[in-house]
């Protein structure tokens, strides 16, 4: 029984889904080969230089054990030295990198502070403005308020009929 629960465990979803794809890359790969002589001469080719490599190695493997084991070691300390500073490298440029974005995130924090409190300061400064153009407004007619009270008193004093009226300011 537990034979039998296995199997069928085996024979789920995500195993038929990858025996599926499996299937389907052999057979376009087949289907290719089939119709296109080019992939086939380049896959014979291939083919051929990787069982060259293949083979050399492997002659050189049993002709000296030790060195070639050696000289494997030694590509793999050489790669991962590589490995490592380039990666220091990408660690420095990215700390570099990250200290400038801070610092010009900070310039950019500082100049809208300057440029919020200029409008602010703008804005103050504005308003007074406006309180003194209301303040010219009134002072302009309180005047004429009294220019046209004057010449009120004064057709009603002069007997004369003119046109003449008095004013606190020339007339140009």
């Amino acid at each position: 029984m537990p034979n039998q629960q296995q199997s069928q465990q085996s024979q789920s979803p995500k195993g038929k889904l990858s025996l599926a794809i499996t299937v389907g890359a052999i057979v376009g790969g087949a289907l290719v080969l089939a119709k296109s002589e080019t992939a086939r001469t380049r896959i014979k080719e291939t083919s051929s230089s990787t069982k060259d490599s293949v083979s050399q190695y492997v002659a050189d493997v049993k002709a000296d054990p030790t060195g070639a084991k050696n000289d494997l070691l030694e590509r793999i300390q050489k790669t991962a030295t590589i490995t490592k500073e380039a990666l220091n490298k990408i660690q420095e440029i990215l700390d570099n990198q990250g200290k400038e974005i801070s610092e010009k995130v900070q310039e950019v924090k500082d100049e809208s502070q300057d440029i919020v409190s200029t409008a602010k300061d703008a804005g103050d400064e504005l308003k007074d403005v406006g309180d003194k153009v209301k303040e010219a407004k009134e002072e302009l007619t309180d005047s004429a308020e009294d220019e046209v009270a004057a010449t009120s008193s004064n057709d009603l004093d002069d007997d004369t009929d003119t046109d003449h009226t008095v004013t606190k300011s020339p007339i140009n």
